[in-house]
């Protein structure tokens, strides 16, 4: 803007001076706001684009590592590479190398309808026949029937109940038994591959696949993201 003398403007110039000025301001204001982010989405477009692609690849790979250590499970278990005590998931070891590829098969152990039915009938013959002659049976099937605090019955709890399915006769009891093996099921909730090489020390050291454990290096912090992480901090 050229030099301009205000001393010799009217009221009505300033004003329209200043409403000049105000609108230049606004206008680069937007500029700068439209250049700062178009800057900012093609920079998250390009990480999420790349990201997208190592997700697919990740998935890829994950399906393709499932698949083929379940392919190779029945020659594993035939020529006994895979541990009797083993619930599903299990480990394999380069003979040369010692890398270690691992199959982990998550699962949960549950209960259907039928073992609500079943804890009925037990009540009923319990306070019916066995309450008043063997409390001490008594207080031992009523704590097997606890559930934990999810309102589910203890598997293991269920298995010690089971062991003595035999010691009545009554059709109730009967019954029961047979509606709690019934109702028992595995439900398998997800599989996960680990993979592991010898480090120094000759100990399994994973192979990290999971981005948040990834060591990078560390960008150096400037001064003002350090005093705004302990500004942070003091307003907790």
């Amino acid at each position: 803007m050229e030099n301009v003398d205000l001393s010799k403007l009217t009221t009505d110039e300033l004003q329209e001076l200043l409403k000049k000025k105000q609108k230049e301001e606004k206008e680069k204001r937007l500029r700068e706001k439209q250049e700062y982010e178009a800057k900012r989405d093609l920079l998250v477009t390009s990480l999420i684009d790349r990201a997208k692609v190592l997700h697919n690849q990740m998935k890829d790979f994950k399906q393709y590592a499932i698949d083929t250590l379940e392919a190779f499970r029945e020659e594993a278990n035939a020529y006994g590479d895979i541990k009797k005590t083993s619930k599903g998931g299990f480990s394999l070891r380069h003979s040369e190398t010692q890398e270690l590829v691992s199959l982990d098969r998550n699962t949960i152990a549950e209960y259907d309808e039928r073992a609500s039915m079943a804890e009925g009938l037990i009540k009923e013959f319990l306070e019916d026949k066995v309450k008043k002659r063997d409390q001490q049976t008594f207080r031992m099937v009523t704590a097997l029937l606890e559930r934990n605090k999810q309102g589910d019955f203890t598997p293991g709890r269920i298995a010690s109940l089971l062991k003595v399915k035999d010691n009545y006769e009554d059709p109730r009891w009967v019954k029961a038994m047979q509606l709690f093996e019934e109702s028992y099921r595995v439900r398998d909730i997800s599989y996960s591959v680990s993979f592991f090489r010898k480090n120094a020390m000759d100990k399994d050291e994973a192979i990290t696949l999971t981005f948040a454990s990834i060591p990078v290096d560390r960008p150096e912090m400037s001064e003002t993201d350090s005093q705004a992480i302990l500004d942070a901090n003091k307003n907790r």
